[in-house]
């Protein structure tokens, strides 16, 4: 008798199982995987924007270190980009345009 319940269960429970996993990842992971394109999208135009608004601040202050205008670059990016102006926006500027002051090798950033 056991081993009726026990084949029963290997022949139809692990598919039922498998069944209800693609439900739920197709119900709760597809959608938030949809989004993840956009999402990349804007990272990447966040990026290539940070990068040019590095590039003019070297140009305007050639021979200033970079945290006498990473500031006003962060203020910048917020604008260029159409971030709100909170403190979450603010530190995701703040480390995109780092991240390309150590990419063009300006210097450490320290936070």
């Amino acid at each position: 008798m056991n081993d009726i319940i026990m084949t029963l269960i290997i022949k139809a429970g692990i598919p039922l199982v498998l069944f209800a996993i693609g439900y739920l990842a197709g119900r709760y992971i597809r959608p938030w995987l949809e989004e993840k394109p956009s999402r990349l999208a804007r990272a990447e135009e966040i990026g290539l924007i940070a990068d040019r608004v590095t590039d003019e601040m070297r140009l305007l202050a050639p021979n200033a270190h970079w945290s006498k205008w990473i500031d006003e670059a962060v203020d910048r990016l917020i604008e260029a980009c159409g971030l709100p102006d909170a403190d979450d926006a603010r530190r995701l500027a703040h480390r995109e345009i780092a991240s390309q002051i150590v990419k063009k090798g300006l210097a450490g950033v320290v936070e």
